[in-house]
């Protein structure tokens, strides 16, 4: 069964240069490609078209906003293996609030706002050499103005499918 995720996704210059730094990344370590997003909920459980509407109610109810990114960080998991955090800023905050009350959400962990670079099971010390040679022109910030509702049909990135793009 197909569970959905709810990602916002930066656009323009951000999301090519993070989209370039994650390509490489994954050639480089044998992780998995995806596209740069930051996940507002996961693991959204229903009917396709219930969660398409609830998705473009969301959009309508927010607007474009910024997230200040933070130095890489990582940890012991998969889709945490090493990533940007991101500052829970007050508008990321309410836009994770509405898509909780709009998807009727019941999160089972804290809102950990990021934005992955790679995924795998890698040993710390090749996580810390890997954050040593990252391009030192990583996006700072990340102008937050798409929302997108993704099916995963495994945890294997390339059974993602995108459903529905709109514009916040």
């Amino acid at each position: 069964m197909s569970t959905f995720h709810l990602w916002l996704v930066p656009t323009g210059a951000v999301h090519d240069r993070l989209a370039g730094v994650i390509a490489d990344l994954s050639t480089r370590y044998g992780g998995p490609a995806f596209d740069p997003h930051l996940t507002l909920l996961g693991r959204l459980e229903g009917e396709e078209g219930v969660l398409v509407d609830r998705t473009h109610q969301l959009a309508r109810a927010l607007q474009s906003f910024e997230v200040r990114l933070e130095a890489p960080s990582y940890e012991p998991l998969y889709f945490r293996c090493l990533y940007l955090p991101a500052e829970p800023s007050p508008p990321l905050l309410e836009a994770h609030r509405r898509a909780t009350q709009i998807f009727d959400a019941q999160p089972t962990s804290a809102f950990e706002p990021h934005v992955s670079l790679l995924y795998g099971l890698f040993p710390e010390r090749v996580k810390q050499e890997i954050i040593t040679v990252l391009p030192s022109d990583l996006p700072g910030t990340l102008p937050f103005s798409r929302l997108q509702l993704v099916r995963a049909g495994s945890t294997n990135p390339q059974d993602w499918q995108v459903v529905e793009t709109l514009e916040i």
